[in-house]
C-alpha cells in the first residue's frame, strides 16, 4: 500500500466516524434538553471542550501559542458566534423542532457559504454552483413544510428559524478562520472556544438572572449523564478531533463530501425511533443532499484543474 492509499484509507475512517458522530448528535442532544436547559448545555459542552483543546495546544504546538497576538476582541467576536451564539440558538431550536429537520438546516452550510463568499467578494459563483444552490434551497423548503407552505409561519417555525440563525453563526465562526491564516486549525479551535465560553458565562448569568435558564440539579445530570458525555465528549471534543484529521488526510473539499452524509444517519434514527417522514419531506432531503454532494464533486474537479494548470 502506498503512503497516498494508506493517508486515503485513514482519512475515511476518520470521516465514516465523523459522520456517525454527527449523525447521532441531534436526537441524543434532544434527549439531554428534556433535563437540562440550552444555556447549560452550552455551556457544560464548550467549556469542556475548551479546556481539552488548550490541552491540546500546548502539547502539541506549545505554550506559547496559547496566546492571541494582541487580536483578543477578534477572537471573542468569532468565538461568541462560533459557540455561543451557535450553541444556545442551536439547543433553543431543536427544543422546538424535530432533529432530522435541524440537520438538513445545518447541512446548508457550504451554500451559506458560497452566499457570503458572493456577497464578501462581489464575485458571482459559475453557473453550476447557482443552480445548486437554488435547487438545495428548494429541497429544504421542502423539509420543513412538507408541502405545506403555512408551516413557515407555524408549528415548528421558530425552532427551525432558530436553528437557521446557529448555522448562520457558524457560517461567520468558519469564515473568521480566514482572519487567522497562520494559526493551526487547533490553536484557532482552542482559543476561539475559549473566547466563546466567557460569553456563554455572561450569557448563562443573564438568562439565569431572567428566570429564563436554571442550573440542572445533581438528580437532572444523573438521568442523562450517557447523552451528557456523548455531547460533551464525543461530538464536541472527538468529533472536531476526527473531523480536521480527516480534512488533514483527504483535504477540505473531499472531507466536505463525507459530511454530507450527516443528516442520512439523523433521519435513520427518526425512522428507528418510530417517525415515518412523509413523501414530500424525504424528496426534498434527497434534493438537498444530492444538490450538496454535486456542488461538492464540483469544486473538487475545479480545484484539480486548477492544480493541474
Amino acid at each position: 500500500m502506498t503512503p497516498s492509499q494508506k493517508a486515503h484509507r485513514q482519512g475515511t475512517l476518520y470521516m465514516l466516524l465523523v459522520i456517525a458522530i454527527w449523525g447521532a448528535f441531534l436526537p441524543v442532544a434532544k434527549s439531554a434538553l428534556v433535563e437540562v436547559d440550552p444555556y447549560w448545555l452550552t455551556l457544560m459542552r464548550f467549556a469542556t471542550a475548551a479546556l481539552v483543546f488548550l490541552v491540546l495546544l500546548g502539547l502539541r504546538e506549545g505554550r506559547d501559542k496559547i496566546s492571541t497576538e494582541g487580536r483578543p476582541w477578534t477572537l471573542l467576536i468569532f468565538g461568541i458566534c462560533g459557540f455561543a451564539g451557535f450553541g444556545v440558538s442551536l439547543f433553543e431550536g431543536l427544543r422546538l423542532t424535530r432533529p432530522e429537520i435541524s440537520a438538513m438546516i445545518l447541512a446548508l452550510g457550504p451554500i451559506q457559504m458560497a452566499l457570503v463568499q458572493w456577497w464578501r467578494t462581489h464575485r458571482r459563483p459559475d453557473n453550476f454552483t447557482q443552480a445548486m444552490i437554488v435547487l438545495a434551497l428548494v429541497g429544504e423548503l421542502l423539509v420543513v413544510t412538507s408541502g405545506d407552505l403555512r408551516r413557515l409561519i407555524g408549528g415548528d417555525a421558530l425552532g427551525n428559524g432558530l436553528v437557521f440563525l446557529a448555522s448562520l453563526f457558524w457560517t461567520a465562526y468558519t469564515l473568521g478562520g480566514q482572519q487567522f491564516p497562520t494559526w493551526s486549525p487547533v490553536r484557532y479551535t482552542a482559543l476561539s472556544c475559549t473566547a466563546g465560553s466567557l460569553g456563554i458565562v455572561i450569557a448563562v448569568i443573564i438568562a439565569t438572572l431572567a428566570g429564563h435558564s436554571q442550573p440542572p440539579s445533581a438528580a437532572q445530570i444523573i438521568v442523562v449523564w450517557p447523552e451528557l458525555a456523548y455531547t460533551v465528549f464525543c461530538v464536541s471534543v472527538f468529533g472536531i478531533l476526527f473531523w480536521n484529521m480527516g480534512v488533514a488526510k483527504l483535504g477540505p473539499i473531499s472531507a466536505g463530501l463525507f459530511a454530507n452524509f450527516a443528516p442520512v444517519i439523523t433521519y435513520l434514527i427518526a425512522i428507528a425511533q418510530g417517525r415515518r417522514p412523509d413523501a414530500i419531506e424525504l424528496a426534498g432531503a434527497l434534493i438537498v443532499l444530492v444538490a450538496l454532494i454535486a456542488n461538492n464533486r464540483h469544486q473538487r474537479g475545479k480545484a484539480l484543474q486548477t492544480d493541474a494548470a
